[in-house]
């Protein structure tokens, strides 16, 4: 099979591999669309703190976000999932730590994240294997960009559970990438009316198409005037100025990760405003939650999406990637087919079991 691998700074390329074999309780997917994100484009340019930190190193197997079709089953696994539209999540856990038994996986010290940390692959390949636990299934309404783009976009509805949204905060999102467009339509679900900081026109241009209300930046009679803020980008600049625009007693959601220690953060405001701030950790145990509001209608993630490329264009993908005047944030590759599931003779599809238990 062909895979994406990473062999060194903004050196990619398809290579040539022996497909997988799914093991016990686990299935083998041909995966269908691969989504590009920040953490995808640092180890691309070489900026990651994962490739500083020696937690991942060069030649590797990109991509944690996908959605694909089961194709097989390992021993154990039921059959009836041949055939299933699918995405799941990237972690990879112990399952015997105390983390593990209370199906807090996100938290277990031994786990892996598929392209990310650790050994294992990543999805840039034509066939993925993964444990039946991870998955879950993509209802016959959800269009094949919008499950790729589950993974991602279930962190954001950790961030704005982890925060207690409820329609009378008054919510700032910092960031108009997929994060924060995502987790501002999930608080816009729940009566708030949250108010998206972009620089970018494009951005905000997008956002308003959301219906959500977006200005490049806030204003100084913003500060302390927030009782949730998201900061869904990671830049320096958006990690400082959500401690300015916090309310005293407020809560603050770390969502965007920096790839570097940010000088100047103002954590002495923090305490005097007695403000509580949560590191918000991957999306697993939320996914069936997002699913429901994509079908409602109240979560668009169609719109998200930039530009979707072939596997032969990769560098294009990475450049798109990188590039600052997308008018979308999210780039995705296809790199085979998934299942349609109008299409006559298409399976019917059974029941995935639970992807994790929910909550922190």
């Amino acid at each position: 099979m062909k895979s994406i691998q990473l062999t060194a700074v903004r050196a990619v390329s398809i290579t040539e591999v022996d497909a997988p074999e799914p093991g016990p309780e686990e299935v083998l997917v041909r995966v269908g669309l691969l989504g590009l994100c920040g953490t995808d484009l640092g180890f691309f340019d070489g900026s990651s703190n994962y490739l500083r930190e020696g937690l991942k190193s060069y030649p590797f197997v990109i991509g944690h976000e996908w959605i694909g079709t089961v194709v097989g089953v390992g021993p154990g696994a039921d059959p009836a999932l041949v055939g299933q539209r699918v995405s799941g999540h990237n972690f990879r856990a112990c399952g015997s730590c105390s983390h593990c038994r209370t199906g807090r996986i996100r938290y277990c010290p031994e786990r892996s994240e598929i392209g990310v940390l650790g050994p294992h692959p990543g999805a840039g390949s034509q066939w993925l294997t993964a444990p039946v636990d991870t998955l879950v299934r993509i209802p016959d309404g959800l269009s094949d960009a919008a499950g790729a783009l589950l993974e991602p976009t279930a962190a954001a509805v950790h961030a704005v559970d982890r925060l207690a949204v409820t329609g009378q905060d008054r919510v700032a999102v910092l960031g108009a990438g997929t994060l924060g467009l995502a987790a501002a339509q999930v608080a816009a679900a729940l009566g708030a009316d949250p108010v998206v900081f972009d620089p970018q026109p494009a951005a905000r241009e997008l956002a308003h198409r959301l219906g959500l209300r977006a200005l490049a930046a806030p204003a100084a009679s913003d500060e302390g005037c927030y009782d949730a803020v998201i900061e869904a980008s990671g830049s320096t600049a958006a990690v400082r100025s959500a401690v300015r625009l916090v309310a005293a007693g407020g809560r603050i959601a770390q969502l965007g990760t920096p790839h570097h220690a940010t000088d100047g953060f103002d954590a002495a405001t923090l305490v005097i405003r007695d403000v509580t701030l949560h590191g918000v950790l991957s999306g697993i145990g939320y996914w069936d939650r997002l699913v429901g509001l994509v079908q409602s209608g109240a979560v668009d993630l169609d719109s998200l999406v930039d530009r979707v490329f072939q596997l032969d264009e990769l560098d294009a993908a990475f450049a798109r990637l990188a590039a600052g005047n997308r008018t979308r944030p999210k780039v995705l590759v296809q790199l085979g087919p998934v299942l349609d599931p109008g299409a006559p003779g298409a399976p019917v599809r059974a029941a995935l079991r639970p992807t994790g238990a929910e909550g922190p």
